[in-house]
């Protein structure tokens, strides 16, 4: 993964949508297999199912967040996980995982 701060070429990803959850993405690098995702994730998930592949630069402006968020996240975790704000769900399936969880309220 590039960690050029100046116009990157971007991360290709591919974007799977859950069939479980309402609005919930995963993005993840496209060399990367779905596979690679946590197991707690990919039961969080269902059937997740390939929506496109996008090519992400930290200036990429997203439906939510923006192109530094999702590349930050990816680096860390090796994933990024977009999920629609819902204050009633308050539970967390992934309570170990970077706070990209906790703050999306699963």
């Amino acid at each position: 993964m590039s960690h050029n701060n100046d116009q990157s070429p971007g991360l290709e990803c591919a974007v799977y949508k859950s069939s479980k959850k309402d609005e919930t993405y995963v993005f993840i690098p496209t060399d990367k297999p779905l596979s690679d995702l946590p197991a707690e994730l990919l039961k969080v998930l269902g059937q997740a199912e390939l929506v496109m592949t996008i090519n992400i630069s930290a200036e990429k402006k997203m439906a939510r967040g923006n192109g530094e968020e999702i590349l930050k996240s990816i680096e860390l975790q090796g994933f990024h996980l977009q999920m629609p704000e819902n204050p009633q769900l308050n539970v967390n399936p992934l309570p170990t995982t970077n706070e990209r969880f906790l703050d999306k309220n699963l």
